[in-house]
């Protein structure tokens, strides 16, 4: 019997990203400006697992921002920068530069959960 999944569509069957409908085709441009050639394959597979049902797609900001915050307490750190340099660097306010450096890093959380979870 034949794969009759939408990702093992051969490429010629494949169709263009302005012939996907709607939302898939905004989808498909998204994915295409991070993964070139990948947009209307991912599209597809998207379409293949929640075709028909609905789908919010959340932010995912907080990955970033724990970035961002262990970069600026690794530089505050090593003595290389103010918390001046810093807030202008990643422009922010001073006080929200305090309020990074307050608080424990990503390692440091995951640690402590760790930890928790033992007794």
């Amino acid at each position: 019997m034949p794969d009759n999944r939408l990702t093992n569509l051969p490429e010629q069957y494949r169709p263009p990203i302005d012939d996907l409908p709607g939302d898939m085709q905004v989808i498909a441009k998204a994915i295409e400006m991070d993964f070139p050639g990948l947009g209307v394959l991912i599209a597809l597979a998207l379409a293949q697992r929640v075709g028909g049902g609905p789908l919010y797609v959340r932010r995912m900001d907080r990955p970033l921002l724990d970035w961002r915050n262990d970069q600026i307490r690794a530089m505050y750190d090593r003595g290389e920068i103010t918390m001046r340099e810093l807030a202008w660097m990643w422009r922010l306010s001073l006080s929200s530069v305090e309020k990074i450096l307050a608080q424990p890093s990503t390692k440091q959380k995951a640690l402590e959960e760790k930890q928790l979870r033992l007794f």
